[in-house]
């Protein structure tokens, strides 16, 4: 009788099956929500940049205004007419199930940028400056995401 070192083609084909339900398993155990409340986060505070971006670049205010009690924004230029942003949209709608939390510093629901990149917090003239960071907290499937902008710099943060 010979003995022969190996696999039987029934042991290959048992390891193949096992490990191909090991890799797919973490694609159904995947955390969708969160992943979706971070991108927008994301979105959202990269659409702040965008709005303080444009605001020096064009020497005017421009404005990121939250729609009171819907889940959507706008950019405004000085004159209050809406951007049209990389969507083909002028308004951004956050996705379904997420909303937005209580605003922290920003009384009138948008944050202003003057020519240099100033934060502001009205459309006045000179208007008045963000004093402490503004909090934009975005909320879906029981996790918060928050978006804060500094003072005077307007940095924007996701924590």
């Amino acid at each position: 009788m010979q003995k022969t070192d190996g696999f039987t083609l029934i042991e290959v084909l048992m390891v193949i099956v096992v490990v191909s339900i090991l890799a797919v398993i973490p694609f159904f155990s995947m955390p969708a929500a969160s992943i979706n409340l971070d991108g927008q986060a994301q979105q959202l505070a990269h659409d702040i940049r965008y709005t303080q971006s444009l605001s020096m670049t064009k020497a005017q205010r421009y404005r990121l205004v939250i729609t009171t009690g819907t889940s959507s924004y706008q950019i405004l230029n000085s004159a209050g007419t809406a951007v049209l942003l990389a969507s083909g949209s002028t308004t951004v709608t956050l996705n379904s199930g997420i909303s937005f939390g209580t605003l922290t510093n920003l009384p009138n629901n948008m944050i202003v940028f003057d020519g240099d990149g100033v934060p502001y917090t009205d459309t006045g003239s000179p208007g008045t400056a963000l004093s402490a960071n503004a909090s934009i907290p975005l909320q879906g499937s029981g996790s918060t995401k928050t978006v804060v902008i500094v003072p005077l710099t307007g940095k924007v943060n996701v924590q």
